[in-house]
């Protein structure tokens, strides 16, 4: 598990493009054998208001997605950014895709981290967390960021904060 001493940089793959930041420890996962995406959304919203997971659309149908995470909340800009709360539980973080949020969500037995998320694990003390989550691109752009450039900066410093009402920068129509 990458520690969060200053930065550490992960890969997300997800074929959808919805991220998600879980204190999996806290995260209620399963929603139904057979939910609808209006049920999962609502969940999200639930779980999201309890501090326990942040779900942002990353606006361009999925990728192979280059995370930078830090330890402070910096002034880097990006195309756009949203702030919310977090409360970490048992020293750890999640970056999350949607498959594995879905299949979580589908299958009572189905735990967090996914099949092959245990290196997107982040090591972080227990307590009140505010998150900035910062899209280094437009999504709608053609052109995606450099290979050796982050698709977001992931930034976390204890405190607290508002949790999200909802899942950031939805597109029309995906709720």
């Amino acid at each position: 598990m990458p520690v969060l001493s200053d930065e550490a940089r992960l890969t997300v793959s997800d074929d959808d493009g919805l991220l998600g930041l879980v204190d999996h420890f806290a995260y209620r996962a399963f929603v139904s054998e057979d939910w609808t995406l209006e049920q999962l959304f609502s969940h999200f919203n639930d779980e999201m208001a309890r501090s326990r997971i942040l779900v942002w659309d990353c606006g361009d149908g999925g990728d192979n997605y280059r995370i930078h995470v830090r330890h402070r909340i910096t002034s880097q800009r990006g195309f756009r950014e949203v702030v919310g709360g977090l409360i970490v539980t048992k020293g750890a973080l999640l970056v999350s895709s949607y498959t594995a949020l879905t299949m979580a969500a589908q299958f009572e037995d189905e735990r967090l981290p996914g099949t092959g998320e245990a290196e997107q694990l982040i090591e972080v003390a227990p307590g009140g967390y505010r998150v900035r989550v910062v899209q280094m691109y437009d999504p709608a752009s053609l052109s995606a960021p450099a290979e050796d450039s982050p698709h977001f900066l992931l930034e976390l410093e204890p405190g607290n904060c508002e949790p999200w009402s909802r899942v950031a920068w939805l597109s029309a129509g995906s709720e």
